[in-house]
Protein backbone atom coordinates (compact mmCIF):
# COMPACT_ATOMS: atom_id res chain seq x y z
CA UNK A 1 0.00 0.00 0.00
CA UNK A 2 2.90 2.23 0.59
CA UNK A 3 4.39 1.15 -2.35
CA UNK A 4 1.36 2.59 -4.43
CA UNK A 5 0.98 5.73 -2.55
CA UNK A 6 4.80 6.70 -2.53
CA UNK A 7 3.97 5.88 -6.36
CA UNK A 8 1.20 8.11 -6.83
CA UNK A 9 3.22 11.41 -5.13
CA UNK A 10 6.32 10.15 -6.84
CA UNK A 11 4.54 10.64 -10.26
CA UNK A 12 2.64 14.19 -9.04
CA UNK A 13 6.02 15.81 -8.14
CA UNK A 14 7.44 14.28 -11.58
CA UNK A 15 4.41 16.02 -13.27
CA UNK A 16 4.46 18.92 -11.11
CA UNK A 17 8.43 19.59 -11.82
CA UNK A 18 8.02 19.12 -15.68
CA UNK A 19 5.32 21.20 -15.87
CA UNK A 20 6.69 24.08 -13.51
CA UNK A 21 9.87 23.54 -15.83
CA UNK A 22 8.07 24.23 -18.51
CA UNK A 23 6.08 26.90 -17.76
CA UNK A 24 9.85 28.84 -16.30
CA UNK A 25 11.25 28.25 -19.65
CA UNK A 26 8.84 30.15 -21.89
CA UNK A 27 8.63 32.82 -18.94
CA UNK A 28 12.57 33.15 -19.69
CA UNK A 29 12.52 33.37 -22.75
CA UNK A 30 9.40 35.89 -22.88
CA UNK A 31 12.08 37.73 -20.57
CA UNK A 32 15.06 37.59 -23.07
CA UNK A 33 12.81 38.48 -25.75
CA UNK A 34 12.05 41.70 -24.05
CA UNK A 35 15.62 42.39 -23.66
CA UNK A 36 16.57 42.25 -26.77
CA UNK A 37 13.95 44.31 -27.70
CA UNK A 38 14.68 46.50 -24.70
CA UNK A 39 17.91 46.81 -26.00
CA UNK A 40 17.56 47.50 -29.34
CA UNK A 41 14.89 50.31 -28.69
CA UNK A 42 17.81 52.05 -26.00
CA UNK A 43 20.36 51.51 -28.89
CA UNK A 44 18.27 53.54 -31.41
CA UNK A 45 17.19 56.29 -28.47
CA UNK A 46 20.86 56.22 -27.32
CA UNK A 47 22.26 56.91 -31.10
CA UNK A 48 19.38 59.83 -31.20
CA UNK A 49 20.53 61.56 -27.69
CA UNK A 50 23.87 61.17 -29.38
CA UNK A 51 23.25 63.24 -32.45
CA UNK A 52 21.31 65.71 -30.32
CA UNK A 53 24.14 66.21 -27.74
CA UNK A 54 26.61 66.53 -30.50
CA UNK A 55 24.67 69.02 -32.06
CA UNK A 56 24.09 70.89 -28.83
CA UNK A 57 27.98 71.05 -28.05
CA UNK A 58 28.33 72.17 -32.01
CA UNK A 59 26.16 75.30 -31.41
CA UNK A 60 27.02 76.44 -28.18
CA UNK A 61 31.19 76.16 -29.28
CA UNK A 62 30.14 78.16 -32.36
CA UNK A 63 28.36 80.71 -29.88
CA UNK A 64 31.42 80.58 -27.95
CA UNK A 65 33.60 81.42 -30.31
CA UNK A 66 31.73 84.40 -31.63
CA UNK A 67 31.64 85.64 -28.20
CA UNK A 68 35.22 85.35 -28.24
CA UNK A 69 36.07 86.85 -31.19
CA UNK A 70 33.60 89.71 -30.65
CA UNK A 71 35.24 90.61 -27.20
CA UNK A 72 38.90 90.39 -29.23
CA UNK A 73 37.46 93.24 -31.65
CA UNK A 74 35.88 95.17 -29.07
CA UNK A 75 38.97 95.15 -27.20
Amino acid sequence: MEEIALGIVGGIVVVAVVTKTKILRGATKKLIKTGYALSGALTAGGASAMDSAKDLMAESKAEFEAGQVAKAEAA
